[in-house]
């Protein structure tokens, strides 16, 4: 690539906390669960896609591309900043993109069983000029404009919406109850600062909390290998079949970890306690197996096929009886 209008550009980064504790100056926008995707198209260049990393990936979402040159190929360089979702009955599903993650070169088949769409939530470059300098509404009223011309071409290319003066109790319980990600709060006037996280962006990440049957446990290492490393964890199905969830190595104490080992390591038993499924759990290398009982809480982005999403500890739940925790809700 050649010329300042055709160099990648590293995304700006928000900076994951508590949201603001007052919404004036500032406007919030919906957390979409896929993968960042920047893209340049128009100027007379062929489009390109990268991600946060610089990678450049544009053969992998052949869709977008060809969507990006139809909408706005005729046009001055345009570089917009956003999110490529794989939507499953209009939600983004981060299991069903990552059948698209590593792939190069789509197979037709492949782009037909999980098509893609690309959210773009910020424009960088618009007719050759640089945006980056102008305040985020102006960015956004320009990215506004250009969302017209999507409108009844049944393109997989959408402009997010954005909201000004919605408290964040609103904004966050419409998060929760669409079943999106989280949400990102913006300064109205904020500049787009290249490859910088900073506070003028706030993501504010919504979880879940499960809970599980403790099937295991993996020691830690060297001088702590009496101390508990993760969790290998798993609930019943509705055959009352014990089943493998996932597991889980972040959110203890070290006193915790110290405790949970003493626990566990009175209940072990020498094998799986799942018949099936076995070999799933035992992925983890050395597994201290433990009789089912002690049932712990989760904090969780999500479950599906791959288990539990970003699992955090959050404590053990005495008051519950194992055999009455069921496999989360995909």
């Amino acid at each position: 690539m050649s010329g300042a209008g055709n160099r990648l550009i590293a995304p700006m980064l928000a900076t994951p906390g508590e949201p603001p504790v007052e919404m004036d100056g500032w406007a919030a926008e919906m957390k979409y669960d896929g993968f960042r995707l920047l893209a340049g198209v128009g100027g007379g260049a062929h489009p390109v896609l990268w991600t946060r990393n610089l990678n450049v990936v544009t053969s992998s979402y052949p869709e977008v591309t060809e969507a990006l040159t139809e909408a706005f190929g005729g046009h001055g360089r345009i570089v917009f900043d956003g999110e490529i979702v794989a939507l499953t009955q209009g939600r983004p599903s981060f299991a069903r993109l990552q059948k698209r993650a590593n792939t190069l070169r789509p197979t037709t088949a492949l782009r037909r069983q999980v098509p893609v769409t690309f959210l773009p939530f910020d424009v960088l470059r618009l007719g050759g000029d640089d945006l980056m300098g102008a305040p985020y509404l102006d960015r956004r009223a320009a990215l506004t404009d250009l969302g017209h011309q999507l409108q009844g071409a049944g393109l997989p290319i959408q402009i997010p919406p954005h909201w000004e003066g919605i408290q964040c109790a609103v904004m966050l319980e419409a998060v929760r109850s669409s079943g999106m990600e989280g949400a990102v709060f913006k300064r109205v006037s904020s500049l787009y600062l290249p490859g910088q996280r900073t506070r003028a962006w706030r993501k504010v990440l919504i979880r879940t909390r499960v809970s599980c049957v403790v099937l295991g446990w993996i020691p830690a290492g060297g001088m702590q290998r009496n101390m508990v490393g993760a969790l290998v964890l798993g609930a019943y199905d509705d055959q009352g079949a014990l089943r493998y969830v996932g597991h889980v190595g972040t959110g203890f104490t070290q006193a915790g970890r110290r405790q949970l080992g003493e626990q566990l390591a009175a209940l072990e038993r020498p094998t799986s306690p799942i018949v099936a499924e076995s070999a799933a759990a035992e992925q983890h290398g050395v597994v201290r197996w433990v009789h089912p009982i002690v049932v712990v809480d989760i904090d969780i982005r999500e479950y599906g096929p791959g288990g539990l999403r970003h699992p955090s500890f959050k404590g053990q739940r005495p008051d519950l009886d194992p055999e009455g925790v069921f496999v989360p809700e995909s």
